[in-house]
């Protein structure tokens, strides 16, 4: 726990392993016209996202500067 009036920091003490699948037209495109306007667009635009894998957070805790630069 941190106190009031005490800067915190967040710390990640568990990580696991993820896998992200390919999703079909999940990000809409916004096309701009010459003067750096958007353009009303008659026929919407739809990007892939091709998914992957990495790492997300798990478990995390809040903890003051002095403790989380002592877990480092």
């Amino acid at each position: 726990m941190v106190g009031p009036r005490v800067p915190s920091v967040r710390l990640v003490v568990e990580s696991r392993a993820a896998v992200y699948r390919f999703r079909k037209h999940v990000h809409k495109v916004r096309k701009i016209s010459a003067n750096g306007r958007r353009q009303k667009a008659k026929k919407k635009d739809w990007l892939d996202d091709p998914g992957g894998k990495g790492r997300e957070i798990a478990k995390e805790i809040v903890a003051c500067t002095a403790c989380a630069a002592a877990h480092h």
